[in-house]
């Protein structure tokens, strides 16, 4: 049986992996339009931060093809496919402008995202003349612009907006800043108690301007020009539209439904309405918490397990079926570290839920020298009726305890009450662990604030 699999994205390297391990004597081809598997577009901060050189993103193999071909996985780079014929279960690709084609018996969608496409302004990113990076040549191209501009703009003071303004302001000579439509940033994952906190140590040579939301850009001399519905404008060196991009869609066949957002509708095993056709990752929503139905979280680690789930049904194995996702992030800003899981108490309120929240700040991690100024925020989302755990978020100066909000983004998937959650297991090592328990004391104050 040969599946075929479009898009080197993390999704379709993943998919790729786990078909060989479930199924190794199926043929598995991955095709990819450039030469880069499994690219990070955030790569661009690591050059900031100093772990990576502008060089990286043009030599550096995120995924080696080597690993992949060791695993008996046929890749194809700098190919592009053209058309899908599912009439035929045949592809059309190019490749040294050449015109070639490859039979399937089940082909998997992984092209991920790629069009940065405002709704407010009918136009692209390149329209309006705005940066993006999440090829290698668009993040080469934009660490250049950034790397050399003194004013810089930001469009959107999400995860990409607010990690790329923290990268860039460790730089000399700065000046950033950030429009946010909405009237704080991380809305989409944190509450006004987390965000903040953050804002509180935001760096001198950032600016916020939030309820602005873009229209139009023009050049202006050597600069842009930003124009705002408000009739406000702003000029600087260059603008990052920092949003997330589209489904990247225009091979899709008409047998293969998409809906209004053009994401790809998928059944419960990631099947398209073509049943020989697969779609996952950034191409997809997912079930989101228990409480919402399908959202779009272009996330990698959700790629990964939509991956799982298409390769799981290929190969056979039942009752491999996708579940809610907690939409479980975890961030760098401004030397604080932030972690998010489940609906945050914004969404929990839409839902059909008494919702009551908690909120338990931490000075105190042990009496060693190298926790003294140590910090951490815990808010938690429950339902005031039934003690189950809805969401939790974390903002610490301390990368240990960020892994706290693997904990809660588990308990949340197991529908976990909030008594459950006061026996859980943990290690303690005098030298490692905190004098308290974090979890047990969040939870406590939380059952007391409801008695």
């Amino acid at each position: 049986m040969r599946i075929i699999i479009i898009g080197g994205s993390h999704a379709g390297t993943s998919a790729a992996g786990y078909l060989k391990q479930l199924k190794p004597t199926d043929e598995v081809i991955l095709i990819n339009e450039n030469n880069k598997l499994g690219f990070i577009p955030s790569s661009i901060n690591f050059i900031f931060e100093g772990s990576m050189s502008a060089e990286t993103i043009h030599t550096k193999d995120f995924t080696k093809k080597e690993t992949l071909e060791e695993l008996g996985i046929s890749v194809l780079l700098d190919c592009q496919v053209t058309t899908i014929l599912p009439a035929e279960k045949k592809i059309l690709y190019s490749t040294s402008n050449k015109i070639k084609h490859l039979s399937y018996d089940y082909l998997i969608l992984a092209m991920g995202s790629a069009k940065f496409y405002l709704p407010e302004t009918n136009k692209t990113a390149e329209d309006l003349k705005l940066l993006t990076y999440k090829s290698p040549i668009e993040t080469a191209s934009a660490y250049d612009k950034l790397a050399n501009s003194q004013n810089i703009a930001i469009i959107g003071a999400g995860l990409i907006g607010l990690e790329l303004a923290s990268s860039l302001a460790l730089l000399q000579n700065k000046e950033i800043t950030i429009f946010e439509q909405m009237s704080r940033p991380l809305f989409r994952y944190f509450d006004e108690e987390i965000t903040q906190i953050l804002l509180e140590h935001k760096p001198d040579c950032l600016t916020f301007v939030f309820n602005k939301t873009f229209y139009q850009s023009k050049k202006k001399g050597k600069g842009i020009k930003l124009s705002f519905f408000d009739n406000t404008t702003k000029t600087s060196d260059v603008a990052v539209l920092a949003i997330n991009p589209k489904p990247n869609i225009a091979i899709v066949p008409s047998t293969v439904a998409v809906d209004f957002d053009k994401t790809i509708n998928t059944n419960a095993y990631m099947q398209t309405t073509d049943p020989y056709i697969y779609a996952i990752g950034d191409l997809v929503k997912v079930p989101f918490s228990s409480a919402i139905n399908k959202a779009y979280i272009p996330l990698i680690s959700i790629a990964r397990k939509t991956a799982l789930i298409a390769a799981s049904h290929i190969a056979g194995i039942p009752n491999i079926a996708i579940k809610p996702m907690e939409r479980t992030i975890a961030t760098k800003i401004f030397d604080y570290y932030l972690g998010s899981t489940g609906i945050t108490a914004t969404e929990a309120a839409l839902q059909d839920f008494t919702i009551h929240t908690v909120t338990k700040n931490f000075q105190h991690y042990s009496d060693l020298p190298e926790y003294a100024n140590f910090t951490l925020t815990i808010k938690i989302i429950f339902d005031k009726k039934s003690h189950l755990l809805l969401g939790a978020q974390l903002i610490t100066n301390f990368r240990e305890v960020l892994e706290l909000i693997n904990f809660f983004a588990q308990a949340v998937a197991d529908k976990r009450r909030l008594e459950e959650l006061l026996f859980h297991e943990q290690f303690y090592v005098p030298k490692l662990s905190a004098d308290c328990d974090f979890v047990t004391e969040t939870i406590l104050v939380a059952l007391q604030s409801i008695r």
